[in-house]
């Protein structure tokens, strides 16, 4: 079946100027979730600026910004998350036991402190879609309210960044995969 890849064809005015504001800024290319946005670019304009803020600009370390999204790439099974994410992860410190327990949807081992309240947080959200009393309590001690808005919104957007990319069974650049796509027939 021929479903939407990446970059429109014959873009536009406003979408050729979309994809180049995005290619100049910190990602420095236009793949993935962004390029398939561009088809629409009311939603490619805001949600790159969003996407911009909560990547690069939240309130948590990089590593464990990182270890979010990948919980929600393992969560969603989505490849291409997973492929762009993981080695970035890896860049920012984040173990490489850590990954591979996310990956395989576990928890990790040898989380503690900070990255272990997180990950119980997300964890929360991901599966039962609230926080307990202790979770809540635990994770607002630890980083406050200002995280717990920014938390919610980065696990929202690369939820909206999952469902496309799994929508069109985006492939990543290499054609790996890490998730089994038929363990979800």
């Amino acid at each position: 079946m021929d479903r939407l890849k990446g970059i429109p064809p014959n873009m536009d005015a406003r979408q050729q100027a979309l994809h180049d504001t995005i290619a100049s800024g910190p990602r420095g290319r236009v793949a993935g979730p962004l390029a398939l946005w561009l088809n629409s670019p009311d939603l490619a304009e805001r949600a790159q600026a969003l996407g911009e803020h909560l990547r690069f600009n939240n309130v948590f370390p990089k590593h464990l910004s990182e270890m979010v999204i990948l919980m929600v790439a393992a969560h969603h099974r989505c490849e291409f998350e997973w492929f762009v994410h993981a080695p970035i992860a890896a860049r920012e410190g984040l173990a490489p036991q850590i990954i591979d327990a996310l990956r395989q949807g576990r928890p990790p081992e040898d989380l503690q402190g900070p990255a272990a309240i997180l990950h119980d947080t997300v964890r929360g959200l991901l599966d039962k879609n609230r926080l307990s009393d202790a979770q809540y309590t635990d994770f607002m001690s630890e980083f406050g309210a200002k995280a717990l808005v920014e938390l919610t919104a980065l696990i929202g957007y690369y939820q909206i960044g999952a469902h496309l990319l799994n929508a069109v069974e985006h492939e990543t650049t290499d054609g790996s995969t890490v998730f089994d796509r038929n363990a979800l027939t």
